[in-house]
């Protein structure tokens, strides 16, 4: 549309220039005719003639350009024109002899200048016609196109408050939509750090990240490690006389206890089966021979923050436990794809189990490789039970592991206050 606009303004303009022209040809060749006309004999001389040539040529120029501009509109007339600009084109050659009056050629050469005239003048007529019509076509066009452009701003104009609404509900609504995803982020965020909370109390952190970044975790076999079982003495027949809400809410006590301890110490929480409480110093993260002494440590405070406990429901009979560690090799490794479980398998694990199940009530069990590792380290007050019968491993000897020389002070007797299960379920799962 602007190119056809543009061509259409491009031929307006040449035909008027084409009009212009031709007016200063007229000029011209009608002062050539009245000099001309109006000459004598006497009158003719070199200052008259080259006045009537001077205009001849200036009329032949103005001539040329009005034929460049017709033939570029391919117009008709110009064909008329060219008859008149080859006669021009030998006016400038005439003498002096054609122009007097005596010699009889004035005559026929003034008649030849007329007829040009006239002919010129025709062409100027038809000319402005054909431009008066282009140019009532542009401004028809003009104004059709001011119309429309009135029209459109109009429709623009009614349009502009209903675009107004749409776009400030549109903003309204993307405003909302942007909180309401800000808001689910956070939501977001909150829940993958619940997510995070749960599964670092299922799988150690530095498994969990290998896990995450390598989707498996390969098992890994450790040379030495110390391992902690603990149970209640006496769970069975507490467990037949109370209700499950009684046991359940007993074990989350001693458990909460046990786990606000342990994070003390540089040791992982494997598992709870029941009221067996597993620790294991040394895995995932090896940490030289400080083993022994971090499960020795752990175990010796347990013990003492059980001094004077009772079942919380039964406070005439006192909550008593009895610990069994054991040192030695065993493999780790993450178990199961639905509810995986980082769990240790070796004679180790064993064995540590048998310490405690053949131990007594508050005293800690060690076996003789963890007293042992205990001597290398120093400090620790350990005494021996003597050659006991293993179930499964034969005649060994164990010791009692009293505590840790000019470490430990007397804690007066104080057991722990149990609150409310109900109103802690929801801490039990999750610490958020």
């Amino acid at each position: 549309m602007a190119e056809q606009v543009k061509t259409t303004t491009s031929s307006l303009w040449r035909k008027l220039a084409a009009c212009y022209e031709l007016l200063k040809v007229l000029e011209e060749s009608s002062l050539v005719l009245m000099a001309t006309y109006y000459v004598t004999s006497d009158q003719l001389d070199q200052i008259n003639l080259g006045f009537i040539q001077l205009h001849q040529l200036s009329a032949l120029d103005y001539l040329a350009s009005t034929l460049m501009y017709l033939k570029a509109e391919k117009i008709q007339e110009a064909m008329i024109l060219e008859e008149v600009y080859d006669y021009y084109k030998k006016l400038p050659s005439r003498n002096e002899s054609d122009l007097d009056p005596a010699s009889g050629k004035s005559n026929f050469y003034l008649l030849e200048l007329e007829l040009c005239h006239g002919k010129l003048c025709e062409v100027h007529i038809n000319l402005w016609g054909i431009a008066r019509e282009a140019v009532h076509r542009e401004v028809w066009v003009s104004r059709r196109t001011l119309a429309v452009g009135v029209v459109i701003l109009t429709a623009v104009l009614l349009a502009s408050p209903v675009l107004v609404l749409l776009v400030r509900h549109t903003v309204n609504t993307i405003q909302t939509f942007s909180r309401s995803v800000e808001v689910s982020t956070q939501q977001l965020v909150t829940e993958k750090q619940k997510s995070d909370l749960l599964l670092s109390r299922m799988l150690p952190l530095p498994v969990l990240r290998r896990l995450r970044a390598q989707r498996t975790v390969p098992a890994e076999a450790f040379d030495a490690v110390t391992i902690f079982f603990s149970d209640i003495v006496g769970f069975t027949t507490i467990s037949a006389n109370s209700t499950p809400m009684e046991v359940i809410n007993m074990l989350n006590m001693l458990y909460k206890l046990f786990d606000g301890k342990i994070m003390q110490y540089n040791v992982y929480k494997v598992e709870t089966i029941g009221d067996a409480y597993m620790v294991v110093s040394g895995l995932p993260q090896r940490n030289g021979n400080r083993h022994a002494s971090e499960i020795a440590d752990m175990s010796l405070s347990l013990m003492r923050s059980l001094e004077g406990a009772t079942v919380p429901h039964r406070p005439e009979e006192s909550l008593r436990i009895r610990a069994g560690v054991n040192t030695g090799p065993c493999v780790a490794g993450v178990v199961g794809t639905t509810m995986p479980r980082y769990c240790l398998f070796g004679d180790t694990i064993n064995v540590a189990s048998r310490m405690e199940s053949t131990g007594e009530a508050m005293k800690i069990h060690i076996s003789d490789s963890t007293k042992q590792a205990l001597d290398q380290i120093g400090g620790y007050e350990v005494q021996s039970r003597g050659v006991i019968d293993v179930a499964g491993k034969g005649q060994m000897e164990t010791f009692w592991l009293l505590g840790k020389m000019g470490c430990f002070q007397s804690e007066s007797p104080r057991g722990p206050r149990l609150h409310d299960y109900d109103q802690n379920f929801m801490e039990l799962l999750i610490k958020s």
